[in-house]
C-alpha cells in the first residue's frame, strides 16, 4: 500500500471518527428553541445558533430578522450578509446580549 493510499484511509477514518450523533430533542427542547428563536427576533438581540448538520456541530452568530414557518427556515444577518438555517437543523439558540 502506497503512503498516499494509506493517508486517505486514515483521514477518511477520522472523518468518520469525528461525527456526532443527532441530538435528541423532546417536544419541550423544540418548544423552547421555537420561543427563544422568536423572543430574539422582536428584540432584535444577537443570538448563537448551534445546527447539526451529517453528524457536525455548526455555530452562527448574528440577528434574526424573519422566521419562515411555511418553509423551515430561519433568517439571520451577521456581519457580512444575510444567510438563512433550515429550522430543522437547529439543536439550541442563546441570546449573547
Amino acid at each position: 500500500m502506497t503512503a498516499s493510499k494509506r493517508l486517505k484511509l486514515i483521514k477518511a477514518w477520522r472523518e468518520k471518527e469525528d461525527k456526532v450523533a443527532q441530538p435528541d430533542l423532546t417536544e419541550m427542547d423544540l418548544q423552547l428553541i421555537q420561543e427563544e428563536m422568536e423572543l430574539a427576533m422582536k428584540r432584535r438581540c444577537t443570538v448563537c445558533i448551534q445546527t447539526w448538520k451529517e453528524g457536525v456541530f455548526h455555530f452562527h452568530e448574528g440577528v434574526i430578522i424573519d422566521i419562515d414557518f411555511r418553509n423551515q427556515v430561519l433568517i439571520y444577518t451577521d456581519l457580512v450578509k444575510r444567510r438563512s438555517i433550515s429550522v430543522l437543523e437547529i439543536v439550541s439558540i442563546s441570546a449573547i446580549d
